[in-house]
């Protein structure tokens, strides 16, 4: 004969070790779901610092560029 039925406080036991297992098993599915929610963020925030390095090294190459070309145009200071 089986225990558990003859046991209320077994039997109420069982159907609550069930249920905490659910919830736990519905808990282990949402942290996957965040933690990978997180790596998809994490690598677009690395690509977002990549392109703004990317445009401050275009920026600074583009200021170099012009503070050359104003060296050029400038007059240059006469010998006589």
């Amino acid at each position: 004969m089986d225990d558990t039925n003859n046991d209320p406080v077994l039997a109420r036991l069982d159907r609550l070790t069930d249920s905490v297992t659910r919830r736990l098993d519905k808990l282990e599915e949402r942290l996957r779901i965040l933690e990978q929610d997180n790596g998809e963020i994490i690598n677009l925030l690395i690509a977002v610092k990549a392109g703004l390095e990317e445009c401050a090294g275009d920026i600074a190459m583009g200021e170099m560029l012009i503070d050359a070309d104003d060296a050029d145009d400038s007059p240059s200071p006469s010998l006589h």
